[in-house]
């Protein structure tokens, strides 16, 4: 059942919690000319794209694990490929969308990685969102009657 389906998960609360995140971010970036509804347009497909980012590092370290429910074990291999695949994806989305005329900019509190370029605000994002995510990915899922179930097969 897809409810149940640990990617599916993943890519539930990965999206509500990068949105939080991307939101309380925001500071950190150039707001030139932006309303609050480009913001949260902007938040919104920027955690659209973290939740695909963590579903990918997921399947990642599934392969790594030998396991698509390493969810279950927290196997310490299995959570050090899912975290070393996702920073090194969003090192290079933000590297690339920091230098393209259509990508964001940073604005003047942002901390930066002195060897990539890089904002340290993005690069914290994918240590803390990604382990809620999994910690919440791992609250069991409800409970459902029968009829329902039946109903969802």
């Amino acid at each position: 059942m897809i409810l149940r389906a640990p990617e599916f998960r993943i890519a539930l609360f990965g999206f509500f919690t990068a949105f939080v995140w991307e939101m309380w971010q925001m500071p950190f970036y150039d707001q030139s000319g932006l309303t609050f509804m480009d913001m949260v347009k902007g938040c919104s497909l920027g955690s659209l794209g973290d939740a695909g980012i963590m579903v990918f590092a997921y399947r990642g370290a599934a392969l790594v694990d030998g396991s698509r429910h390493w969810l279950v074990t927290l196997s310490r291999r299995a959570i050090l490929a899912y975290l070393v695949i996702g920073l090194t994806i969003t090192v290079l989305v933000e590297h690339v969308a920091i230098s393209v005329d259509f990508g964001w900019r940073y604005g003047d509190r942002m901390p930066i990685d002195p060897l990539f370029g890089t904002g340290l605000v993005p690069i914290a994002m994918w240590i803390v969102v990604p382990l809620v995510t999994v910690w919440l990915a791992r609250m069991p899922a409800p409970a459902l009657p029968e009829e329902d179930v039946a109903a969802i097969d």
